[in-house]
């Protein structure tokens, strides 16, 4: 499938300062790791933005593609630029690295939903609130992230303002276990439910 998963990587994703949420482990897996895997099911190229690539290499080598970003001190909107830059391909799962429960499945919804509409994001939104960071964006986007960073406007949700985008809504036949794709790991208390959950649903 012609898509790039892209996770965005953070010094500020840590667990008691000194813990990297992405290197939590998962099984006999990290995080990080689990998370190319549900990518790679659909996606034919992964990208990882990050400011410490040495931490990643040992992990994955030239399997994925690991990169900088180029607007410094701008959060993730420039890590999405970055990524947007140098996609190969026109459409991008994007998320972050503190979230463990990804689905593939509700991303190629999303993706036959861009196809049909021609929108550059598709948004999915569970219980009243859009998940911006498990949407699907078109790498026309590039110029909206520029002009937004350059003004230091960092917010993602700025970008809706600029962009023709439709909502994928997954309260109504979805199963309730899909709809954990929207949980981030924060505190130690996150990182025991995802644990409970791997317990209780096998994943």
């Amino acid at each position: 499938m012609q898509l790039t998963g892209v996770i965005l990587d953070s010094e500020s994703y840590k667990i008691d300062h000194d813990q990297l949420i992405s290197l939590l482990k998962l099984g006999d897996k990290t995080l990080i790791e689990r998370q190319v895997m549900e990518m790679k099911k659909i996606c034919d190229e992964v990208i990882l933005v990050t400011k410490n690539p040495y931490v990643y290499l040992p992990l994955f080598g030239n399997s994925i593609r690991i990169i900088t970003d180029y607007f410094k001190g701008a959060g993730t909107l420039s890590g999405m630029h970055a990524a947007l830059s140098l996609s190969k391909n026109d459409s991008l799962w994007l998320v972050t690295s503190d979230m463990p429960l990804l689905n593939s499945d509700i991303v190629t919804e999303m993706l036959d939903l861009k196809k049909k509409t021609g929108v550059q994001v598709i948004a999915p939104e569970w219980n009243g609130n859009l998940q911006l960071y498990h949407g699907v964006y078109d790498r026309s986007c590039l110029s909206v992230t520029e002009e937004l960073l350059e003004i230091e406007e960092i917010g993602l949700m700025k970008i809706l303002e600029k962009v023709s985008f439709k909502v994928k809504s997954l309260v109504e036949n979805t199963n309730e276990q899909n709809l954990l794709f929207t949980f981030h790991i924060r505190t130690q208390e996150d990182y025991q439910q995802v644990l409970q959950v791997e317990k209780d649903h096998a994943y």
